[in-house]
């Protein structure tokens, strides 16, 4: 272990694996998708019940999805081979169990993931209230389960899901095949298909950014851009010389969203805690909530532009609300608050802000960065001229060592918190996350006043919180070793003969 914990308390230099033995154990054994995003734009999330299944099918099945499940170490040779040859790689799968899944195999309680969290499932713990965090939070306030997205996985009719798998791709019929195929797998095994969740990426191309276009969100924002990077090769340019550093370090020990696979199947083997969530975002609501504020900021020139980025903490191609209008070329993190404490150019309660608030050196502050995979889903037009207030949003994924510390404690402690972030120079109230928090404003005048520093004299508006996204569904998995879904039915009690 003492090696593994080396390995995992800086960042992973994962071309090593060739020259050392024990990072590629780690490498081939690690799903995909944790170290890095997968990258496709087409996604499907299927979800399985494992009703009337006992332990010997589950593991039967889980031996067989091993066998069709990415590694981390084939998912960054792939990435390699299309810088070198411009060849795309292949589906990507990955496999995720839930606490009722591991309960479903009958394992010894020390093979099951520890979280707390984890054990008690997101339906359970989105109710608390308080959050039980170093102090009682503010509820993460999700809505019942009956108020869930009806129809597919997340239906309340039906049983909460023991198992994902995801199955992403760069064609929507390439995802459509894998599916096809697994079809016969989870049937085979006698697994129930709950439904999915169709993941489409929205891009779009700007200048000095991605070729492929800047991936989107469905309020018209970049999204995705400040990832915590753990993989030392992130930091070197193309001749293996250091790359400049910005103001914010974007760089993480591994050890913060990769742990030790508590299945134990090798030394090496390690997994990761997967938190789900589907939010649908009512679009026409946002954008009318943002042509408010511009009128109440500036009544005579009302700038939508800017009040957006007020909301967000970013312009809509990426540049941060810091400065004064959208700025040329590839978004940015080269910045932190620390000329701005006060929020007069960027507000406290900016969703980029009240979720990475950048305190340069807060070693506390960053523990609870999440390594987010999302992808929006839902169809718009090319041009995003329409305004739908149903049936688009974004899924939620994150990968984390630590579901409390780090997604219950952002959405509860951060996002949810009228008061955070807690610094003397700002009033006592600050207003909650505008995005994506879950509970009001307490009802102090200064939660709902807008500061816009970039004008002069300053210009100040007036606006409530509006929830303009809602919770589908959603739930907390584990991310476990390939090793471990091939191995599990030598874990279960007295595996039948063919599965030992």
């Amino acid at each position: 272990m003492a090696k593994l914990d080396t390995i995992l308390n800086t960042t992973i230099t994962w071309k090593n694996w060739t020259s050392d033995a024990d990072l590629l154990s780690l490498l081939s054994d690690l799903q995909a998708n944790i170290l890095k995003g997968h990258g496709r734009d087409h996604t499907k999330n299927v979800f399985l019940s494992f009703a009337g299944m006992k332990s010997d099918a589950v593991a039967g099945l889980l031996r067989d999805l091993s066998f069709v499940t990415t590694s981390a170490l084939t998912q960054l040779r792939e990435a390699e081979a299309f810088k070198a040859t411009k060849l795309g790689g292949g589906t990507v799968v990955s496999v995720f169990l839930s606490a009722k899944g591991y309960a479903a195999l009958s394992l010894p309680d020390a093979n099951i993931p520890a979280d707390a969290s984890f054990r008690a499932g997101m339906r359970n713990r989105g109710r608390l209230n308080p959050m039980p965090l170093p102090f009682a939070g503010p509820p993460i306030n999700d809505p019942e389960k009956e108020h869930w997205e009806k129809g597919e996985a997340w239906d309340s009719a039906k049983d909460d899901p023991d198992a994902m798998v995801l199955i992403a791709d760069e064609q929507a019929s390439l995802v459509g095949n894998s599916y096809s195929a697994l079809q016969k797998v989870f049937a085979k095994h006698g697994a129930t298909v709950l439904g999915s969740d169709i993941g489409l990426a929205q891009r779009r191309k700007q200048a000095g950014g991605d070729v492929r276009g800047e991936g989107i969100e469905h309020f018209g924002y970049v999204d995705g851009i400040s990832q915590p990077l753990f993989l030392t090769e992130d930091f070197l340019d193309n001749n293996g010389m250091p790359k400049p550093r910005g103001k914010w370090d974007e760089e993480f020990k591994a050890s913060q969203f990769v742990v030790s696979d508590p299945g134990n199947p090798t030394t090496f083997s390690c997994g990761s805690y997967f938190v789900y969530r589907k939010l649908e975002q009512n679009v026409k609501l946002s954008k009318q909530r943002e042509r408010l504020l511009a009128q109440s900021v500036d009544p005579q020139n009302p700038d939508e532009d800017r009040a957006g980025a007020m909301v967000v903490g970013r312009f809509e191609d990426g540049t941060p609300a810091l400065q004064s209008g959208p700025v040329a070329g590839a978004p940015t993190n080269d910045f932190d608050y620390t000329l701005d404490p006060v929020g007069l150019k960027c507000p406290v309660r900016a969703h980029v802000r009240k979720t990475n608030p950048r305190t340069p050196g807060d070693k506390s502050e960053r523990s609870h960065i999440m390594a987010r995979r999302g992808i929006t889903y839902g169809p718009r037009k090319p041009d995003f001229s329409d305004e739908p207030e149903t049936g688009v949003g974004l899924i939620f994924m994150a990968y984390m060592a630590d579901v409390n510390q780090q997604f219950e404690f952002t959405q509860s402690a951060w996002a949810n918190n009228t008061s955070f972030p807690f610094q003397p120079a700002v009033p006592a109230k600050k207003g909650v996350d505008f995005i994506i928090s879950q509970v009001a404003n307490s009802g102090d005048p200064s939660e709902k006043e807008w500061i816009d520093g970039h004008s002069q004299p300053q210009k100040v508006g007036v606006m409530d919180f509006v929830q303009t996204v809602t919770l589908m569904g959603g739930e907390y998995f584990f991310a476990p070793s390939i090793s471990f879904l091939q191995s599990a039915p030598s874990l279960i009690a007295n595996p039948p003969a063919e599965l030992s």
